[in-house]
């Protein structure tokens, strides 16, 4: 009987040792994993400025010029009636051509993003099983040339280049089922960083025409290799006529000029003083000083901007704005206020695709701003529905943390 007891007793006490083990394991594996962290989102803007209604046009082989829409066909007849997928797409084609801004360190930069109807052949020997999707390339350059590509003074029936000294580039291949915001500003990092050298560059050559109460815009897109001696031919006046001897894209002016001015309201000096801003001017001002700070590092700074600039415009409709000060906030460990940042940029969702995955990180960011705050259920909703959303960052966290 004593034997029993005592073989119960250690069985007990075996039992207690291998649950505080079980336990102690458990809360090891937990504390010792590495703490939720925000992810960051692009500085890019929203998308400021579109155009989407173009002709483009080409010299036949003989001497006639052909007009398509959004799409600059081939020079023969034969290539131009060819069922074949790929010559579908003709030379060269856009969906449209839009402008964002960026800042990078304390300047101001501009993207021009052209997207275009894209494909390949699973078997390209063959040519068989096209698929098409679209793409998108992608030029980063200082937002000082979009004064220089359409001037004050329009420099109407004169052809004229203007080197956009592209600082990074890039292209990405079926961007719909990526995040281009993603990799462009991954792409620009590594430029800042010299980890990757930018070796192309953009020669834009505009040709504003004025035949009575008629006027258009002729312009291209000419790709050249970053070196100086390239962008100075194509840019040199000598050779500014031939730029269009063969093909060009054509469209409206007043487009073409909102296109640019609309792109360069949001171009503005990141001034101390913003007494003699107007309040929409005064709100981006901030807006940028605000991003500058983020990016720096300095949080407080970052949050005061964003204050004021919110004060300005207490309506915004720019969900990143919310984001940015959501970060800075759950930096400084102020996590109920950031969570309340991150509540206010998911109650705006955005239209443009481009800006969905920067809008979606705040599902991920508010997880982690609960995480924090010791809702582990609340984080894990988040992460989950950030997850169901497409980020795929989230699936770790959800593995890591959650039941």
């Amino acid at each position: 009987m004593l034997k029993f007891k005592i073989k119960n007793q250690v069985y007990i006490l075996i039992s207690l040792l291998l649950g505080l083990h079980c336990q102690l394991i458990s809360q090891v594996t937990f504390d010792d994993r590495d703490n939720p962290d925000l992810v960051n989102f692009s500085s890019l803007s929203p998308v400021q400025s579109e155009i989407d209604n173009l002709r483009g046009w080409a010299k036949q082989d003989n001497g006639t010029w052909l007009a398509t829409r959004n799409r600059i066909p081939f020079t023969d007849e034969k290539t131009n009636k060819s069922t074949r997928s790929e010559r579908k797409l003709g030379q060269d084609n856009i969906i449209s051509l839009e402008l964002r801004k960026v800042m990078i360190g304390n300047k101001q930069y501009n993207v021009l993003v052209k997207k275009y109807y894209d494909g390949e052949y699973e078997f390209p020997v063959l040519l068989e099983n096209w698929k098409g999707f679209k793409s998108l390339e992608y030029y980063v350059f200082p937002s000082s040339k979009l004064s220089e590509i359409l001037p004050d003074v329009i420099p109407f029936n004169q052809q004229y280049a203007v080197n956009l000294n592209v600082f990074a580039r890039g292209t990405i291949r079926d961007y719909e089922n990526k995040h281009p915001d993603d990799e462009i500003v991954r792409t620009i990092q590594s430029v800042e960083r010299s980890e990757v050298v930018n070796d192309w560059n953009i020669i834009f050559a505009v040709f504003p025409i004025k035949n009575g109460d008629n006027e258009v815009v002729r312009f291209k897109l000419i790709k050249s290799f970053n070196e100086n001696y390239l962008a100075s031919f194509y840019a040199a006046p000598a050779n500014w006529e031939s730029n269009f001897e063969m093909t060009f894209y054509e469209t409206n002016f007043f487009r073409f000029k909102s296109f640019i001015r609309d792109a360069q309201e949001y171009v503005l000096p990141l001034a101390e003083d913003v007494n003699n801003l107007t309040p929409e001017k005064a709100f981006e001002n901030n807006y940028n000083w605000g991003i500058l700070k983020y990016q720096m590092g300095d949080w407080p700074s970052a949050i005061d901007f964003f204050n004021q600039a919110l004060m300005i415009k207490p309506n915004t409709e720019d969900f990143l704005i919310y984001s940015y000060r959501g970060n800075a906030r759950s930096k400084m460990r102020l996590f109920t206020d950031a969570i309340d940042d991150f509540d206010k940029a998911l109650d705006i969702k955005p239209e443009e695709i481009m800006e969905y995955s920067n809008w979606v990180k705040n599902y991920f960011n508010r997880g982690v701003a609960k995480y924090y705050l010791n809702d582990l259920d609340g984080a894990c909703k988040d992460w989950n529905r950030a997850l169901e959303l497409g980020f795929g960052q989230a699936y770790f966290y959800v593995l890591d943390y959650c039941e």
